[in-house]
């Protein structure tokens, strides 16, 4: 009997409620293709905010509606690490259909991890970074790269994944779509 102990929203993807999580995925495919959640409060659903690849941020209240930055940009001082829209579809998939324990276990050795809570965040901390560090290379080097090199914005981060430093990997996005 798997039944969750509060109405909170507990900062697990996985605690969110299918019907909230449906709403999200439609602002992600409409503003961007990441998204970083308010951490927990006493709401039963967070705030979040929409990244699009040019690191533009639309913020939305837990209703879905739209919702102003604070000073820094953000929706909140204290934000999850960016969920990719793939992330949050497998989150929904989870929720909608944990029946019992065994359900999410299955799902968390699928990628690697014996305790989705405990090994997640660090996967999810990783692109986090990798998109940090992109981000700052291109915040560095705004006025050299090519115009235009933001469409490309997730095959530099795929590319950093894969090992290469930031400033491989705009140069070989450069190479490949920029060069005659």
């Amino acid at each position: 009997m798997s039944t969750k102990r509060s109405k909170r929203w507990n900062g697990e993807l996985g605690s969110l409620a299918p019907e909230f999580l449906k709403e999200v995925i439609e602002k992600m495919q409409a503003y961007g293709d990441r998204i970083q959640f308010e951490l927990p409060n006493k709401a039963p659903c967070p705030n979040y905010q929409v990244i699009n690849p040019a690191g533009r941020k639309m913020g939305f209240d837990a209703r879905h509606l739209i919702l102003r930055p604070n000073a820094d940009g953000n929706i909140s001082d204290e934000l999850t690490p960016a969920y990719t829209l793939e992330a949050i579809k497998a989150a929904m998939t989870g929720a909608g259909s944990a029946a019992g324990r065994s359900r999410p276990r299955i799902a968390g050795a699928i990628h690697g991890a014996s305790a989705p809570a405990k090994r997640a965040a660090p996967v999810q901390q990783a692109a986090d970074t990798v998109e940090r560090e992109k981000y700052a290379y291109y915040k560095e080097n705004k006025e050299a790269l090519p115009d235009g090199i933001v469409k490309y914005s997730q095959a530099v981060s795929q590319l950093m994944r894969q090992g290469l430093s930031a400033e491989a990997a705009f140069d070989q996005i450069i190479k490949q779509h920029f060069c005659d």
